[in-house]
């Protein structure tokens, strides 16, 4: 060998060096996961968390709780507030300063979120709304709720999750079906909500905000032999 060449030597790991390669290869692609989780949280912080909440866990009973939501649901609000499909005189602006990546990402975030359950104060009220969300209203012609929305009111990518919602926001949102104001998402709402009377509107309000907004497991059944 050339004596002015260096000299190389081939070192095989062993079994201890590709285990600590495989661990620290994990815990890169975790920390690097873990950023692209948390590099929304300033866009959070300025655009969404003053009405909503750094979470979603809106206080406020006029603001919709965000997190648990669908992230479909959420991204086609945003891209309706952006087209103004959905009229709302703040969010149409901060919906327009927002682009395609993070609208996903603003979704994505609150969705990941655990939803907050909510309380009510009128037990006879909670009931009258239960009625109508699981049976509707024959004479009125209103069916029920839980046709579209599930009966957990959990819904679905195009139905929103009712489930723990604030009460107040659901009447202000129904109320703005029956009237028209709200044009998205309201073909068949703005049927659904004609022959709701105003005790209905706000016993269902009442009932949804009480279910359990978070998704648990079925429990595991048992085979018998």
């Amino acid at each position: 060998m050339n004596r002015f060449l260096p000299s190389w030597r081939v070192v095989r790991p062993g079994l201890h060096g590709l285990s600590g390669l495989f661990t620290l290869l994990t815990l890169s692609w975790a920390a690097l996961t873990a950023y692209a989780q948390t590099d929304i949280v300033p866009l959070v912080r300025a655009q969404c968390a003053l009405c909503h909440g750094e979470r979603g866990e809106s206080a406020h009973p006029e603001f919709p709780q965000l997190a648990g939501q669908h992230a479909v649901y959420l991204r086609k609000q945003l891209q309706d507030f952006q087209s103004g499909a959905r009229q709302h005189e703040a969010m149409n602006s901060i919906a327009r300063t927002l682009n395609a990546a993070q609208v996903q990402q603003l979704a994505d975030h609150f969705a990941r979120q655990r939803a907050q359950a909510q309380t009510a104060d009128d037990e006879l009220l909670v009931q009258l709304g239960r009625y109508i969300y699981e049976r509707g209203n024959l004479y009125q012609q209103v069916p029920a709720c839980k046709s579209c929305h599930s009966s957990t009111g959990q819904g679905n990518d195009r139905m929103p999750r009712l489930a723990g919602q604030h009460p107040k926001y659901i009447e202000n949102q129904l109320r703005s079906f029956q009237s028209r104001q709200r044009r998205n998402d309201s073909g068949a709402m703005a049927f659904v909500t004609q022959g709701l009377s105003e005790l209905e509107l706000r016993g269902v309000s009442a009932y949804v905000a009480t279910l359990d907004p978070v998704v648990r497991p079925a429990a595991t059944r048992l085979q018998t032999p």
